[in-house]
């Protein structure tokens, strides 16, 4: 059974045509489940700047508060996953240190910036032009955030139920 690092590893194998085995086709649900969360959390942000570049304003997409308020909330999605993975089973305390400082990065470099950007761009008049590259790359970096937390933490859930298939796992009789 093969083990993917990153999505797109698994995507190349998809390609090839290979049939899926059990675990393949896990990680597949677990990651189309992340990617579904994802859209329905953008969802509004994407309505609001489909009405806005209607009106043609593109320039108020990147500097409204809105980007911010979505990498806020999918910042805070991921700071959820992660705990989340270390009450769903109690073997995973062994790996707290690791999920309290993914955790801590989270919340230092995404959802406490998110939040600040949002309250500054609500009181600045006008808004500064740097909120239009920053707040893009805290929404990309808060889709990083979200989709490698519920990747990371079923990884380490695999690894805990299957030891046998660990690298460096002692082998059984």
């Amino acid at each position: 059974m093969q083990r993917y690092e990153t999505e797109a590893e698994l995507i190349s194998e998809l390609d090839e045509n290979k049939i899926l085995s059990e675990e393949e086709e896990r990680q597949m649900s677990i990651l189309f489940g992340t990617y579904a969360d994802i859209m329905f959390v953008l969802l509004p942000f994407v309505v609001v700047s489909i009405f806005k570049l209607w009106q043609n304003d593109v320039k108020s997409i990147l500097m409204s508060y809105d980007l911010a308020m979505a990498a806020a909330i999918l910042g805070g999605l991921a700071v959820v996953k992660f705990i989340l993975g270390l009450l769903i089973d109690p073997r995973m305390l062994k790996y707290k240190e690791r999920l309290v400082f993914l955790i801590s990065g989270t919340v230092f470099l995404i959802l406490v910036p998110s939040l600040l950007f949002a309250v500054l761009i609500m009181l600045a008049n006008p808004v500064p032009p740097i909120a239009m590259f920053v707040q893009p790359m805290l929404l990309l970096l808060s889709v990083i955030a979200y989709s490698g937390s519920v990747i990371s933490t079923n990884n380490l859930l695999h690894k805990i139920r299957n030891p046998a298939n660990r690298p460096n796992a002692p082998k059984g009789d």
